[in-house]
């Protein structure tokens, strides 16, 4: 399913975030690539909402591929520069009026978060992150440059009972921003021979930002995902865990299993619940945030 941006009419609410109610901030993070991280981050998004939460989902990974996941027509919303160049005046005028901000664009200042929010389906709305979060380093570089994404949280207007961040694999400036809004951490690993490269340099990235810019900051745990029925994959996991305890964290007891219905229902630009509900992975999702959200009960 492709949203057209250009034919949506979004209408933002005008109530402010209610006192006394807080919306709390999921970061799926890893360092290396490949773990089904986006793929965890949306499931999530879309399970919470199934369950009548009001989640926003926030891509903040340059390559974008949960905001197409989601059926978002990039051309439209995050076109080249040289191809908004070959519009006429009048067009332009109309792309930048009407299409919604990326979050970049909120990061720099230009635009307001309020109008990067792009409802995608019953409790759940979206923000594109934008391709440029890949020259976030460089552009951004001025004192307090950590706390941009926090601003712009303090002007945000519509209710949320979560918000999910699907991080890139990179640990800067962006991910600096996402850890010092974040409440927690969820880290995704893919049982395997370099399943724990690195895992010890987020960490160390996590305590410096929970040091130093946000002390409520905390890792939830380790969700397995990919997960074969080998032996390999067993011993694998048992590493992850032991990991994990030195680390001072948990395994969450729900693995997600390697499942073809995942590239199946990316590929047909649909959530894994709508695709495959009855699939391995639509039901270990459905596990994942149930246990989840039994952690506060």
């Amino acid at each position: 399913m492709k949203i057209n941006i250009l034919r949506l009419i979004i209408v933002f609410g005008e109530n402010e975030i209610v006192r006394g109610r807080s919306m709390r901030i999921v970061a799926f993070s890893n360092q290396k690539g490949g773990v089904a991280k986006t793929t965890s981050s949306y499931a999530m998004a879309v399970g919470l909402a199934k369950r009548d939460f009001k989640v926003l989902v926030i891509d903040a990974d340059p390559q974008e591929n949960l905001s197409m996941t989601a059926g978002i027509d990039l051309n439209e919303i995050d076109p080249d520069p040289e191809d908004i160049e070959k519009l006429t005046a009048e067009q332009q005028e109309y792309f930048y009026k009407n299409v919604p901000a990326k979050l970049f664009e909120v990061m720099k200042g230009e635009k307001d978060i309020n109008k990067a929010i792009i409802p995608i389906a019953e409790n759940l709305d979206l923000i594109v992150g934008g391709i440029d979060l890949a020259s976030a380093d460089m552009t951004f570089g001025a004192l307090g440059r950590e706390r941009l994404i926090k601003e712009a949280f303090s002007k945000l207007k519509n209710k949320y009972d979560f918000c999910i961040f699907d991080c890139s694999p990179a640990l800067g400036v962006v991910l600096m921003n996402i850890l010092t809004v974040a409440d927690e951490v969820i880290i995704p690993l893919e049982p395997g021979a370099y399943s724990l490269q690195g895992l010890s340099r987020l960490y160390k990235f996590i305590d410096q930002i929970h040091d130093f810019t946000n002390d409520k900051l905390k890792v939830d745990g380790i969700l397995v995902t990919k997960v074969r029925n080998t032996a390999n994959s067993k011993i694998w996991i048992n590493d992850i865990e032991e990991k994990a305890e030195l680390l001072g964290t948990k395994v969450f007891k729900s693995k997600i299993r390697l499942n073809v219905s995942v590239e199946e229902a990316q590929t047909m630009k649909m959530d894994i619940f709508e695709y495959a509900g009855g699939s391995a992975a639509a039901r270990d999702y459905d596990d994942f945030i149930d246990e989840f959200l039994e952690e506060d009960e």
